[in-house]
């Protein structure tokens, strides 16, 4: 299993990188590949998780039907009690992300459902970084001319953050469909972590208590690096306890990160017509 310490530099370097860099080209995607799921409130009966902290309460829509081994992995976790008394073990204020899934509290300490075997990451157009996902912390590992993208327990929340210019030159340069541009533009966060770190959920209650986290007092991970801007909170910031379960919509009177059905509508139809006239010339 590769240490954290070895690898969250390239996790963090992939920020500022074109999206769909493994592939080595910039591929278009087509708009006809992507079902917007992220943007619209769960299907009864989805899966779901809650994760019980220091800070409050976290629950997140599991995307099982996209990413199933990804999220048949974090499930055997949850079973086993893996999760339960683990610390947020680092702050990343550029992407807004609290990372969680170390047995350890210097983020060494990972683990799959095969034991120290990491996992190859499987993806899924209809899933992306938007602020309010939950993701696994990729790396690649392998031969120079034959490098594969791993990941294993380790996963971040992403909090509010908003896109840059620099976000939108580059979904521009790399031919993003229209309305997935828009769909950053609204819910904001980091294009550029795109199908590369592993999304497999979407906080649906508690965004609050994810962006509480990252105004937490903190130190950085390495004072020696001017570069570094991870962090490690000063007060350990737990996970009591995450149990599984089902999505009911009558449990829930709002949804966080979420486009109720009507704005969902008008959303895509808002992107359509801009699309139109942009190609009409108007």
């Amino acid at each position: 299993m590769k240490r954290l310490v070895k690898y969250m530099a390239v996790f963090f370097a992939v920020i500022m990188m074109p999206v769909f860099a493994m592939s080595g080209c910039k591929e278009a995607i087509s708009a006809e590949d992507i079902q917007y799921i992220q943007l619209v409130a769960p299907e009864e009966g989805s899966d779901i998780a809650i994760f019980d902290t220091s800070m409050g309460e976290i629950v997140i829509q599991l995307y099982t039907d996209e990413v199933p081994e990804t999220v048949a992995n974090f499930k055997t976790l949850v079973e086993e009690g893996f999760f339960d008394g683990q610390v947020i073990f680092y702050l990343e204020p550029t992407v807004a992300a609290a990372a969680f899934g170390s047995s350890t509290p210097d983020g060494n300490g990972a683990k799959t459902y095969q034991g120290e075997k990491a996992l190859e990451a499987e993806y899924s157009y209809n899933l992306w970084p938007f602020a309010g996902s939950v993701s696994a912390i990729c790396y690649q590992s392998g031969s120079y001319f034959g490098r594969d993208i791993y990941y294993d327990s380790r996963s971040f929340f992403m909090g509010d953050i908003a896109i840059t210019d620099e976000d939108r030159t580059t979904m521009e340069e790399y031919q993003f469909p229209y309305m997935l541009q828009q769909a950053f533009e609204e819910m904001g966060g980091v294009p550029g972590l795109s199908q590369y770190q592993l999304v497999f959920g979407k906080i649906i209650q508690g965004m609050d208590v994810v962006n509480a986290m990252m105004e937490v007092d903190a130190e950085k991970i390495d004072p020696d690096d001017p570069e570094s801007a991870t962090l490690r909170p000063v007060t350990d910031i737990v996970i009591n306890k995450v149990t599984l379960s089902t999505y009911h919509e009558g449990d829930y009177e709002t949804l966080d990160n979420t486009m109720t059905d009507e704005e969902f509508e008008e959303f895509e139809a808002r992107c359509a017509f801009e699309e139109a006239s942009q190609g009409s010339g108007e």
